[in-house]
């Protein structure tokens, strides 16, 4: 019987383990975000730039285009979400970026969604 419930416990044991693996706990440079590729991270950055499209807006973290580290994808179908227009509300703005990091063309990227993804950092 005891056999059976350390078994038992280490099963639960492995897969919360497992469950936790996408998600960077330690700090990394900006620079290293390639690194966290396919796992959730909290980034705290300013927005240099960003550009509306028609169908999507792009806020450039970590420098301006094309020199940026990151960027952040809203989809024009996602803008209802947002009390604000998104890109005048945090342009040049400290910003608090919660999400999947992504590659496209070579850069990282995180897809925002939700407001609670992207929020005003106060400078202290």
């Amino acid at each position: 019987m005891k056999i059976l419930l350390i078994i038992c416990s280490l099963l639960a044991v492995s897969f919360s383990l497992k469950a936790q693996q996408d998600v960077v706990i330690s700090q990394l440079d900006l620079k290293e975000i390639t690194k966290a590729v396919g796992k959730e991270v909290v980034l705290v950055d300013s927005v240099y730039d960003g550009r509306a499209f028609d169908n999507h807006t792009l806020l450039n973290i970590g420098g301006k285009y094309p020199g940026q580290i990151v960027s952040v994808f809203i989809a024009k179908n996602d803008y209802k979400n947002f009390d604000h227009d998104i890109l005048s509300f945090f342009l040049h703005k400290k910003v608090t970026i919660n999400g999947k990091v992504s590659m496209y063309n070579g850069k990282a990227q995180i897809i925002v969604t939700r407001p609670e993804q992207l929020k005003l950092t106060l400078n202290l």
